[in-house]
Parts: structure tokens; sequence; C-alpha cells
């Protein structure tokens, strides 16, 4: 039986008995309005049910005219009119007042009240008639009470526990009331049947109206989040919602597209939105995204981030748009829903991005990627059409030093001038490009040789113009490597090592110039190469040697001393010349440990020698790199007992092109060793007479360009080794003259006043046992 009277299962957890019949609401607000609906429900019928009590108790009263006492029957009839009075009073008063949002139990028990007096005054009534009426009567008053208990059971359906209470107290006077006899039962059972089925009605009713409230209180709640969502992404969210019907034209335009389109809203509805795309269709991004969304349109198919560039305000936005159909409530497309957002700002930055990928921030050119490219389209062109394309590599002169004396901010302002420059020089048809640092590059389409010349020597004028730097001239100059391919090269990656190869042999031969690649330059990197390779094993393979060339007294020509000069005996190569291997050795860094060792060797020999013999050995500018320099020097001088100031270490100029403090501290620690200085080539390269105090050398050794030129009449040599000789008296140097190989320019030297003399009249350089041999008779006499 209790199968009968449970609600559905899908939603007993939300609704369960307690809330059916008016308890457990506690204090939620869906329950008071609940409570209101159920009284605005009952309260809708009083005037037709008061209608109907009021007929049935005129014909009740015909009917039970001489049943019963009439002063009875007087006061009950006068119960029920004041009672329905209450009712129509109350139903007048809720007609005429606002309708109420929410009830209280009060409220609700005050109106179960009213029920529940109508209820028990008909069963007290029917208690006290049926056993006074006649059984016709009887018969009639069990039928009104079943008509009763429908009536009512309908006009309070929507609140169960009064109801329910009504019906059974109906239900039981109407039993009470069927006539006896053995047909009784059937007909009391029936009556107590109806009663169970119009209880069961009620509550399954009761329970079906609040579960409609509450699935319509949570959509409702649930639709206020999201209006409150859209108003919010409207007002303040950066993209935007719109609404198309079937012909495509908005129908709902949020304040956010109004906005960004830059029109009133009022006249953006009813237009189409294609048109408004089309303002930009010139462009093929533009044709692309309207026949994208025309495609979708025409199948009625989803779409999502198309982006189309639409004129705004007279310039060009970027939008990106998604979309939905929508259908009606026979499956027919009506249109679409939509956002749409505004990408302009992302799409610069993309741009940006994609800029930076390929271009040089700070002059704008082509980077080295975007160079390829071009390089590649060039030499793929020229090999269609049969033309040359030539490939120049810029670099600049003495840049280094504007960074070091005017700043990286000076050197970057430099560098932007120099790329204006190149494009003023080289035209529209060029492509230029920073490959990094100083260095540039143009790709020249169609060019032959002598037009890449032209265009070479150019650059070298253009660039050797001084620059304005912060009010400042500042001259630098350039040098240029080109090649022409696809002669020099029918690859990018060819074509740019032959470029290269071209810029490294002009700026070994000078700088400031152009060069143009040629195979002889390719097999000079090549041997260059491997000689690197095979330098790296020489030292350890013991292919070095040392050669001593005779250092003489001027005035009596006996040796004071030798100058220590490596030599390599290659393998298969045989003797390669210093002047090869020197340079590769000091760009890859090995001449420090080469350096090291010939120290130790020179030291090691001139321990067989007289003590008044010096050996000189030159250092590399580059050892001065090393922070063991001093340590090893030192350690030389120990472990073979050589005195220091039989030790010379010979140093070129080009030591103090750049002054560092690092270098000065090394040569200063070198010299409290005790050991003795000579600067070598003096008068070629960056003489400074500031060095050659703060130094203190011992030695000053004059190149043989003076020498071989002094026996000439009238030379000007003459003048310049007096002017040396003078300047190394002054400061208590001795000079050295290198290079004598007549007797002629040895006499001349002397006559100068050069105090020693080198070269090959006074002895070639030789190995170890026969310099040992030249200065032992001196060594025999020693002895003796």
């Amino acid at each position: 039986m209790s199968a009968m009277f449970r609600p559905p299962t899908a939603v007993v957890k939300a609704i369960g008995w307690a809330e059916v019949f008016g308890f457990g609401h506690g204090s939620d607000p869906f329950w008071a309005s609940v409570r209101a609906a159920q009284l605005a429900l009952v309260g809708r019928y009083v005037p037709f049910n008061v209608a109907c009590v009021a007929v049935n108790l005129a014909a009740l009263g015909i009917v039970l005219r001489r049943t019963g006492d009439p002063a009875v029957l007087a006061c009950f009839a006068a119960a029920l009119i004041g009672l329905m009075a209450v009712w129509l009073a109350g139903w007048i008063e809720q007609r005429e007042g606002p309708v109420p949002i929410a009830a209280s139990r009060a409220d609700v028990a005050a109106f179960c009240a009213k029920i529940l007096a109508f209820g028990a005054l008909w069963a007290l009534f029917m208690v006290y008639i049926v056993p006074r009426a006649a059984p016709p009567e009887q018969v009639y008053l069990s039928l009104l009470s079943v008509a009763v208990m429908g009536m009512c059971g309908f006009a309070t359906s929507v609140l169960p526990l009064p109801s329910a209470l009504l019906v059974t107290l109906v239900a039981g006077s109407a039993i009470f009331g069927v006539p006896g006899g053995t047909a009784a039962w059937p007909v009391q059972l029936g009556i107590a049947t109806f009663a169970v089925a119009i209880v069961r009605g009620v509550m399954v009713t009761s329970f079906s109206m609040m579960a409609r409230m509450r699935t319509e209180a949570e959509h409702a709640e649930q639709e206020a989040v999201i209006g409150m969502l859209l108003s919010e992404f409207e007002a303040n969210g950066s993209d935007w919602l719109f609404e198309l019907d079937g012909d495509l034209r908005l129908t709902h335009v949020s304040p956010r597209f109004a906005l960004v389109a830059q029109r009133p809203r009022e006249a953006m509805l009813g237009q189409d939105l294609l048109p408004m795309l089309g303002c930009s269709r010139r462009g093929a991004e533009a044709r692309q995204a309207i026949r994208l969304l025309g495609e979708h349109f025409a199948h009625a198919r989803p779409f999502r981030d198309i982006v189309a560039p639409v004129k705004v305000g007279g310039e060009t936005r970027w939008w990106q748009l998604s979309g939905t159909p929508k259908h009606d409530a026979r499956g027919r497309f009506a249109g679409y829903r939509g956002v749409g957002s505004d990408i302009t700002d992302i799409r610069l930055s993309h741009d940006r991005i994609a800029h930076l990928a390929r271009f040089d921030p700070l002059t704008g050119l082509a980077n080295r990627s975007l160079l390829r490219e071009r390089l590649d389209e060039a030499l793929i062109r020229s090999t269609r059409t049969r033309t040359g394309c030539a490939l120049l590599f810029v670099d600049l002169d003495r840049f280094k030093s504007v960074n070091d004396t005017l700043g990286h901010l000076a050197g970057d302002r430099m560098l932007r001038e120099v790329a204006a420059r190149l494009r003023q020089a080289m035209g529209a048809e060029a492509h230029i490009g920073r490959l990094g640092g100083d260095e540039f590059a143009v790709v020249l389409p169609e060019s032959s040789t002598t037009s890449a010349e032209a265009a070479s020597r150019a650059i070298v004028a253009v660039l050797s113009q001084p620059f304005d730097v912060d009010g400042v001239p500042v001259t630098i100059g350039a040098s240029v490597g080109f090649a022409i391919g696809p002669a020099d090269g029918a690859t990018v990656d060819v074509l740019l090592r032959s470029a290269d190869l071209a810029l490294y042999e002009v700026k070994g031969s000078g700088r400031g110039a152009a060069c143009r690649f040629v195979p002889a330059i390719k097999d000079k990197a090549d041997e260059r190469r491997a000689i690197e390779a095979d330098l790296r094993g020489a030292l350890a393979g013991g292919q070095f040697q040392l050669a001593y060339q005779p250092v003489v007294d001027a005035a009596d020509e006996g040796i004071v001393g030798f100058e220590a000069l490596l030599r390599w005996h290659h393998p298969t190569l045989g003797l390669i010349p210093p002047a090869k291997f020197i340079p590769i050795a000091e760009e890859t860094g090995l001449i420090v440990e080469i350096g090291a060792w010939v120290l130790r060797e020179a030291c090691a020999q001139a321990r067989e020698w007289p003590g008044h013999v010096r050996v000189a050995v030159n250092l590399s500018p580059v050892q001065f790199d090393d922070p063991r320099l001093v340590e090893r020097v030192a350690a030389a001088l120990v472990d073979f007992g050589i005195a220091p100031d039989r030790l010379e270490l010979e140093i070129t100029e080009s030591l103090f092109m750049n002054e560092r403090a690092a270098t000065v501290a090394m040569l200063a620690a070198l010299k409290a060793l005790g050991i003795r200085f000579a600067l070598d080539d003096f008068g070629t390269g960056y003489s400074s007479l500031g060095y050659l105090q703060k130094v203190a050398f011992s030695r000053i050794k004059i190149d043989r360009s003076f020498v071989m030129h002094a026996t000439e009449p009238a030379s000007e040599a003459v003048a310049i080794i007096q002017a040396i000789v003078a300047l190394a008296t002054s400061l208590g140097m001795e000079t050295t003259a290198e290079g004598a190989e007549t007797r002629a320019e040895f006499d001349v030297c002397r006559e100068l006043g050069c105090l020693q003399v080198q070269g090959y009249l006074t002895g070639r350089p030789m190995g170890a046992a026969e310099a040992t041999a030249l200065v032992a008779p001196v060594l025999l006499r020693a002895v003796a």
C-alpha cells in the first residue's frame, strides 16, 4: 500500500515525506514560496466551492425538513454559513491585495484550521442526523458525503495534510451513514477505497507541484547566474556576443561589439554580417576569411576562430569569430549565436615576433636566416637565367675601439648609421643583412663580377667617411670580401664560405679594401686548416726544434748572445716557416704551451754556454693572457740555474695596442725577477715613448727594413737609425741592428752607434750543438 503513496524516485532525495506534508521546511525561502503558491491555488476556488456548498445545503434543508431537531439543524446551517462567509472574506482580501510570494507556517495553519473546521462540522452533523433519518435519507446523506469528499479533495489537493484529514473525517461519517444489512460492507469498502484514492491523488498532486516549483526555482537561479555572467561578460569582457537570424542579419549585438565596431547598436541590428567584414576584402587574407565564413553559412555548420581583417575608424583591425547554428522548434535553421574578439594586439605581437625572427632588431636589416633565404632565391634565379649573383661580406675596421672608448650605445648608433649608408649605397634591388656584431652582408641578384667589384669599392668608400658619434667625428673603415654565384659556389653554404674566405684574405692583407674570392684563397685556407690540425700534435710528437742566431758586439764582433728561433719539422711537409704556423698558434691559443716549451728549451741550452752569453726568447702577446707566465719564467730560471740577467724576453710593439692593467702588472712582475726586455722591430708598428719608459727595456732592436736601406745615398733610414740610437742612449738602453747581411750594412750600423748587430753576415740560425761550439773556445779559455 505504501508504494501507492511513494513520490517518484528521481526526486525523492530532493522532496521527501516531511516536505510533502509541510514538515522539515526549515528557513529555506523556497518553501515559503511553496506555501504561498498552495494558499493561492486553494483560495482561487473558494467562490466556486462556496456556491456548491450553498446549493447542496439548500437541498439538504429541503430533504431533512422533517428530520431531527429544527434548532440543531439551524445551528448547523448557521455555523456552515458563517464558515463560508469567513472563506469569502479571505478570498476577497486576497483578490484585492498584492499577490503574496511567500507565506509563513502560521498562514498555512490558519487556512488549514478553516478546512478542518468544515470537516469536523460535517462529521458531527452526520453522526447526529444519520440515526434519525429514514433509510432513503441515509442513502442520500452517504452519497452527499461521497460528493463532499470529492469536492473537498479537489479543492484542497495541494494541501495534503488538511486535505487528508478532511477526507478521512468525511469518509468516516459517510461510512457511518450507510444503511445496515448484508450490502452495507461493500458500500462502506467502496467509500473507504474512494477516500484512499482521493488522498493519494492529493499527495501526488502536491508532490508534483512542489517538484515543478523546485525545478523552476533551480532553472530561474541558473538563468539568473547565466544572465549575470553574460551581463558581466558583455560589460567588461574583451570578447563580444552576437546573434544572426536565418538571413544572417544581426538580431543581437552586445555593447562591447558595438564599441569595437565604433557603430551604434541600433544601427547594427538588421545588418548583414558579411558586408561588415567585406570592407577589407581586397587583401588575400580577407578574401580567404570571407570565403570560409560563406561556406559555413551556406551549409549551416559551426565555425571557430576564423580571423578576418576589418576596417574600423580608418585602420585595419583583426577580428576572430566563432559561431554555432541555432534551430527552431521544428529543427529548421534559424541563424547563429556567436562570439567575437578583437585580436589586433595579439596579431601585431605575433607579427612583431615573426619580424624579430627574420630581421635584426638594432638595424632593421635582414638577419642571417632571412639573408640565407634571399641568397638561395638569387642562386636559383641565377641558375635559371644563366646570370650571376654576388654575395658581399662586410667587416668594419677598428669598430671595437668605438665600443671601448665611446661606449656600446655609441657603437649601436654607429651600426644603425652603417645600415643606413649601406641601404643608400646599394639601392632597392640589393638585400642587405647584419650577420652579428660588426659584420654585414649584401646579396646582389643578377650581378656580374664587374658590378660586384664596383659595389664593394663603393661600400669601402662610403664606410671610410667619418661618422658623427655624439658630436665626435669617428673614422673606422671597412673590408669587403665577395664571391660570385654560382661560379664560386652553387649552394648557399659554399657561396657563404667563399665570401668569408675572401673577407679573411683581405683582413689579413691590411684591411680597408675589397677582395674577390679565387680558388687560391681556398687552397690557402685548406692549407691553414691542415696546419692547424697537425700543429695540435706537433709538440707532443717532438717535431719542434730551436735554432740559435748569434748576436755580436759591433766593436769587436764577439758573440754576446743568441736569439732562440722556433722551427717546425713536419714529418711529411718538411720544414714549415714560422710565418705560417706562428699566427695559427696564436689564434688557436696553442702558442701558450709552445712558448713555455721554447722558454725551457732555451734556458736548458743556455746552461751550456759561458756566463756572459745571453739567450733571447720571443714572447707572443697571446702569452700575456696566460696567468702562469711569470711562474713559468721563474721556474725555468731556477730549474736550469740561469742568472736572470742572461735571459732576455723579446716583445713586439703590438703588445701595447690595447693598454691593459693586467699586461702592465705582468711586465712589472717579470722585471722584478731581474730578466731583461728587448723591444723587437722598433719603428715599424705602434711606437710609444711612454712604454719605453714604463717597461724599462734593456735593448731596442732596429728593424731590418731600416738597416737594408742605410747604405743607400741620401737615405732617410740613416736619420731614423740615428734617432733611435740617440733615443736609446738617452734612456740608458742598448741598440741592436737586425738583418745585417753585408759588410757595408754592418759598418754603417756600427758607425751610426749601434752596439750590437745580428744578421746573416755574423751568423745564420744554427742548431744547439753548433751554437755551443761557437762559444766553446771562450768557455775553454775561461776554464784554463
